[in-house]
């Protein structure tokens, strides 16, 4: 064959090595078949040094080169060395067998097709990276995706039973994991919320729960550690953060492989996994943000209802009795509590009772609406204040809870006789203010409901024209400052010194501005109540 054209043939076989997938191999068969050269190896670049790529039957070569190739065509020892480079790097060396039958021309060829080899190299290998970068661009492509499908997902799912199921779910298909654990914040430990698949105990070991939050990455694990799943090969396990704490810890194992094997989690599912758990930190705070505005909704129409029970209990306007004055004030609390009064008239005589049922909301209002049905019975039916408040405590004590009670103060006012009639069960103590002073009318008894064989007596006391009876509710001496000091008795028994001739409304209303005055800043706690009777001189 002319030597122009079997140059021409292997600079052309040279460049077809581009696709070739057996490369050494390639390279070996084009220098033997096209040069005077019928035994040699080729070596090319593994990382920093250049390993055997090839070699001819009975040829030996060691499996590494104990030096780097030359910089040109050299011979040496018995061997030809070609390097192939490009004027950046080296790629490797072909050493072919110096029988010394070569020339020149020859030493020219191997030099062009040591250089041409060398590009075709970097070409083969830049064509690699740029498939490699493609694959990895649209692997993170396809991760963005997916991430953002998942997003919208379990953004829309606010029941948190159905979030579980879902992240799980998605944790999966994710990663190929054949077992996924959620577990979640408990005080200071992790509960396994949901599992796919059996896990070790209820609660996340506290070594692995401290080591996963303190390292705030995923955390993988192969065979030998303790696994979170009996008998697993390999887990994963990150923390999910909301609310700048972690909430939670999101587990995974016993990664499918293409084979149907199990393989550890590599680092695109870590990756993965770990702008995944973003997400799940903030779908679990929207669940949690949900739950508690439900909660809220569910509390707000509770007090609202019981405000309605409240008020449609009180009574809406005032008795009018003959030679005597009254005034009321009933303003409840935010958090509906339990205070109570009602007026009675029966043969002249006016009786007054005001109530405060231990407890807030619902419960409270439910007692006050039952004792407000007792009474009106009781009253109906004629019984005397002592009858009426034992009554009401076997009534009290064997149909409410065990931490319900009432506190309560009844007083007949009794014009023609001058008296007043009284039974103070468990409340504050009320005031008789007349030309004599002020005088109290302490408890006597528990309050209502507390023991079921409590009785009560009624006590009677001197109550002459122009008098004043103030019965009041915890609500008044109990109002706290912004300090959280109550405003207490002494206050209250100033201001009644102080307005004692005055009418029942012009009292109920100092006492109505020098609570709010001594309060302003701080929020009502409790009900407040003021039944204030005076009798005409």
């Amino acid at each position: 064959m002319p030597p122009g054209r079997r140059f021409s043939d292997f600079l052309h076989e040279i460049q077809q090595i581009e696709k070739s997938a057996a490369r050494g191999e390639a390279i070996l068969q084009a220098f033997t078949r096209h040069t005077p050269f019928e035994s040699g190896a080729v070596y090319l670049r593994e990382g920093t040094s250049f390993r055997l790529s090839a070699k001819t039957p009975q040829w030996i070569a060691p499996e590494i080169l104990d030096a780097d190739p030359p910089n040109d065509v050299t011979p040496s020892n018995g061997l030809i060395f070609v390097p192939l480079r490009t004027p950046r790097e080296c790629h490797g060396a072909v050493t072919l067998a110096d029988g010394g039958q070569h020339s020149e021309e020859d030493f020219e060829t191997l030099r062009v097709a040591g250089a041409l080899l060398g590009a075709v190299i970097t070409n083969q290998r830049m064509a690699q990276e740029m498939r490699e970068g493609d694959f990895q661009l649209k692997y993170r492509l396809w991760e963005l995706e997916s991430l953002y499908d998942i997003g919208l997902s379990i953004a829309a799912t606010l029941n948190i039973d159905e979030l579980a199921d879902e992240i799980l779910f998605r944790t999966i298909s994710l990663t190929n994991a054949r077992r996924a654990a959620l577990f979640l914040r408990e005080g200071t430990r992790f509960k396994v919320y949901r599992s796919f698949g059996d896990v070790r105990g209820d609660f996340l070991d506290d070594e692995l729960a401290n080591e996963v939050v303190k390292q705030g990455t995923p955390m993988s694990f192969e065979e030998g550690a303790d696994c979170i799943f009996p008998g697993c090969m390999a887990f994963v396990a990150l923390p999910i953060k909301g609310n700048n704490e972690s909430i939670g810890v999101l587990a995974a194992a016993d990664r499918e492989t293409r084979d149907g094997g199990i393989g550890a989690f590599d680092t695109n599912d870590l990756r993965l996994l770990s702008s995944f758990a973003s997400q799940v930190g903030i779908a679990l705070e929207n669940s949690r943000l949900h739950r508690e505005a439900l909660e809220k909704q569910a509390m707000e129409r509770e007090l609202e209802l019981a405000a309605t029970i409240q008020r449609d209990i009180l009574p809406k306007s005032l008795p009018v009795v003959e030679g005597i004055e009254l005034a009321v004030l009933a303003r409840p609390a935010r958090q509906v509590g339990g205070d109570y009064h009602v007026f009675f008239e029966r043969d002249g005589v006016l009786t007054m009772i005001v109530a405060d049922v231990a407890g807030k909301s619902m419960p409270a209002a439910l007692l006050v609406s039952a004792l407000h049905a007792a009474i009106h019975l009781l009253f109906e039916e004629g019984r005397e204040l002592a009858e009426i408040a034992t009554e009401l405590n076997k009534h009290i004590h064997r149909w409410s809870a065990e931490n319900k009670f009432v506190t309560m103060v009844l007083v007949e006012i009794d014009r023609e006789a001058e008296t007043i009639r009284f039974v103070n069960a468990g409340h504050n103590p009320s005031y008789v203010i007349s030309d004599f002073g002020i005088d109290e009318l302490r408890s006597h008894g528990l309050p209502v409901g507390i023991l079921s064989s409590s009785t009560y007596k009624t006590q009677t006391r001197s109550f002459p024209s122009g008098a004043t009876v103030v019965l009041y509710s915890d609500g008044i001496t109990e109002a706290e400052d912004v300090n959280g000091e109550e405003f207490e008795n002494a206050r209250l028994e100033q201001i009644l010194e102080q307005y004692r001739n005055e009418s029942p409304e012009v009292l109920r209303d100092r006492i109505a501005e020098a609570v709010d005055a001594f309060t302003v800043g701080a929020p009502q706690k409790d009900d407040q109540t003021l039944v204030i009777a005076r009798t005409a001189r």
